[in-house]
């Protein structure tokens, strides 16, 4: 529950209010535009503020709760967003697979027997449009759309029997094409490509009988990637370093090596490295979302770990006493509220981003 409130405090103080005269004890349910957030809020769903609010109230009779038919709750916020409020009454009638259960693969509206079919919307927070397409006896079929938002489109993929299975689009958030290709009977066919969000080709493969086609040196180089990936888990971030360093030299080009190497130096307390491989995978992909984050966390790291010391060094691993407080210059701090808010404006909505936002930016 507590999630829920650090999620929905952007609604401002009306909510901190409603917060505070909360018992520890006591169940509270948002509803919003009709759909109750029984789970913690999915980071994907988007946020809310309280601009996208049109009304709100808050029910803590026990018998209208009961009308309510959330019979399990202490008291109920209902919010209705501006966007609901101006949603024509047809499609409003249109269900969302968030009031729907899914049982052996196959989407039910609640209390029936049989699956649905029929289309369905899906919907952020804020009440803009999420997602859309049609489910035939529970599965999807056809055209399934989803979008940013921002109300651009984020990818659209055609489904049969609710097996991708036809051609396929993804977009970066401004719309630009990031990649496209065919799937059938749910497996990657024929040609694929991948695009940087400035144009450029990053990667194109092509899938034979579901194996992708590599010449020699590009299944090297995807090998070490692969294998550094591994090692990483593993935590051996040395091992890691030399072998994205190896696929660097054999292909330069590839945003997503230089992000790993970025990464693997982050967690090896090499900071400075660190920033240097971000640098360069955001100079290839200006919109590299997890390369904004961690680049911002990579020099908080370096101001949280400088002059600190070792707790403990072994298998390759060492552990540093950082600092509760931290003095950061004010250029190094603007810095890392850029990388931070560009990191989330594209998409991170990770609490550890969100924290460090109200922590270094505020």
């Amino acid at each position: 529950m507590k999630k829920i409130y650090s999620f929905f405090i952007l609604l401002g103080l009306v909510l901190t209010v409603h917060a505070q005269d909360t018992t520890k004890n006591q169940r509270v349910l948002y509803v919003v535009d009709n759909v109750a957030i029984i789970n913690d809020p999915d980071q994907n769903d988007g946020s809310i503020s309280q601009d996208d609010v049109d009304e709100l109230k808050v029910v803590t009779n026990k018998a209208k709760i009961e009308q309510l038919g959330y019979h399990d709750a202490d008291k109920v916020i209902l919010i209705t967003t501006k966007e609901y409020k101006k949603r024509p009454d047809d499609l409003k009638k249109i269900p969302t697979t968030k009031v729907m259960e899914r049982k052996d693969g196959c989407w039910y509206t609640k209390g029936d027997d049989k699956p649905y079919s029929g289309p369905f919307i899906d919907y952020f927070y804020n009440g803009k449009k999420q997602g859309e397409g049609i489910l035939k006896n529970g599965k999807v079929d056809g055209l399934r759309v989803t979008y940013n938002a921002n109300g651009n489109k984020s990818f659209f993929t055609n489904y049969t029997d609710g097996i991708k299975n036809g051609d396929s689009e993804s977009y970066f958030p401004d719309g630009k094409l990031k990649q496209k290709g065919r799937f059938k009977g749910g497996l990657d066919d024929g040609l694929w490509v991948e695009y940087y969000s400035i144009g450029a080709i990053k990667r194109q493969v092509t899938f034979v009988n579901t194996k992708p086609q590599f010449d020699k040196s590009e299944e090297k180089f995807y090998a070490l990637n692969d294998k550094a990936k591994e090692l990483m888990k593993g935590e051996d971030y040395k091992s890691a370093i030399r072998k994205l360093t190896e696929a660097i030299e054999i292909k330069a080009d590839y945003s997503d090596t230089w992000f790993y190497r970025g990464t693997a130096k982050l967690d090896n307390l090499d900071f400075d490295g660190a920033i240097a491989d971000f640098d360069k995978a955001i100079i290839l992909e200006p919109l590299y979302m997890e390369a904004f984050s961690n680049r911002a966390f990579a020099r908080i790291r370096k101001y949280q770990f400088k002059n600190s010391r070792t707790l403990s060094n072994s298998n390759g691993v060492t552990i540093m006493a950082g600092k509760d407080h931290i003095d950061i210059p004010k250029e190094e701090k603007e810095k890392i509220c850029s990388d931070l808010n560009n990191g989330n404006m594209l998409g991170d909505r990770k609490s550890m981003t969100v924290d460090a936002i109200k922590e270094f930016c505020q």
